[in-house]
């Protein structure tokens, strides 16, 4: 008889591992702690499913197995996948998005029980199907960030507190850095040569090397804190007080038209209200990871060709997170369309 192991007991294995360094990225960093807590919410979860379903989850080794104790195997783990599924749809009420971070860790899981602890699970993990994303961030047009930077009637009518988060704002709409990149800029980060100042770091999660030139409206606003600021180039603020003063700085700005917040559940579009019941307005979604998004895609509408882009945002070439920032507007197809079309007239 082939002897059982516990789902539960191997999972917090697999996250001791992973926060221990014995368990690396592909590239041979750390998990980072983001990525940790992720994998206590997805053990959560799990202990949760086994409470619900009244039985723990186990796994055997399929070394030295017959065909028949194999499809076994694979018909109890086909029953916990499609149980499992239904949980998190139905039960929890997921959307795709989350279910999707889900299952890519739970395939993570078996991966590590395979590769890292040689214990012969089989390939039923494959089957568990991960839910296509549908997606699309709001981002500020390049009109849009023209408008923050040089209407001076505007910044007039701010508080001082609005007029900070919004030179932060711009800043990073500008640069394309985490927020937590940005917010650890020191002047040593600032390099200025032939007259011309770039910011020099190395970001956070990537590792990358970047190096960013700055415009002079970027320089105006490092300049300006250059006093109150200490050794970080810009004013502190945290996470949580950007977000909720970016979405006033919007809807100041008169961006308050109706932007609906549309999740998907097994593909299937739902319209997700506020707390009031009310459909999302456009400054409803404005956070601080808004500057990223903006940054990258203003870039790329504006004309600067991908690998340079990437080279800014940190980004490797081919790298999947890179396309989920990329927000492509209907005008800036347009715009390639026309000029290929031109080009092909003058060939």
């Amino acid at each position: 008889m082939q002897k059982s192991i516990l789902v539960n007991r191997e999972f917090e294995l697999f996250i001791r591992a992973s926060v221990a360094g014995r368990r690396q990225i592909s590239t041979g960093k750390k998990i980072s702690k983001g990525t940790i807590i992720q994998y206590k919410c997805v053990q959560k979860l799990l202990y949760e499913f086994e409470l619900s379903q009244e039985y723990s989850l186990r796994i055997i080794s399929l070394n030295r197995c017959s065909v028949r104790v194999i499809q076994k195997e694979r018909k109890y783990w086909k029953a916990v996948f499609k149980a499992f599924y239904n949980y998190l749809f139905y039960e929890k009420k997921f959307y795709d998005n989350y279910v999707s971070s889900v299952f890519r860790v739970v395939k993570a899981f078996f991966r590590y029980l395979i590769f890292d602890k040689s214990i012969a699970t089989g390939d039923f993990y494959k089957s568990l199907r991960i839910p296509a994303e549908t997606f699309s961030p709001a981002i500020l047009t390049p009109k849009q960030l023209k408008f923050l930077i040089c209407n001076n009637d505007f910044e007039n009518l701010l508080s001082s507190s609005l007029k900070r988060a919004k030179d932060i704002f711009v800043f990073g709409c500008t640069v394309g850095l985490r927020y937590q990149d940005l917010m650890k800029l020191r002047y040593t980060n600032l390099q200025l040569i032939d007259g011309e100042y770039f910011l020099l770091l190395h970001t956070q999660k990537t590792g990358s090397l970047v190096r960013i030139g700055l415009p002079d409206y970027a320089v105006a606003i490092i300049k300006k804190y250059k006093r109150v600021s200490g050794t970080y180039i810009l004013p502190r603020l945290s996470n949580v007080n950007l977000n909720v003063q970016v979405k006033e700085l919007c809807r100041r700005a008169g961006w308050d038209y109706f932007m609906p917040k549309i999740r998907h559940r097994k593909g299937k579009p739902v319209e997700i209200k506020t707390k009031e019941g009310e459909s999302f307005r456009f400054y409803h979604h404005i956070s601080s990871h808004t500057m990223r998004r903006t940054a990258i895609t203003s870039l790329l509408m504006l004309g600067l060709e991908e690998h340079i882009v990437r080279k800014i945002s940190g980004h490797a070439p081919g790298s999947k997170e890179f396309y989920r920032y990329v927000n492509i507007s209907q005008d800036f197809l347009n715009t390639k369309l026309k000029k290929a079309q031109q080009r092909l007239m003058e060939s």
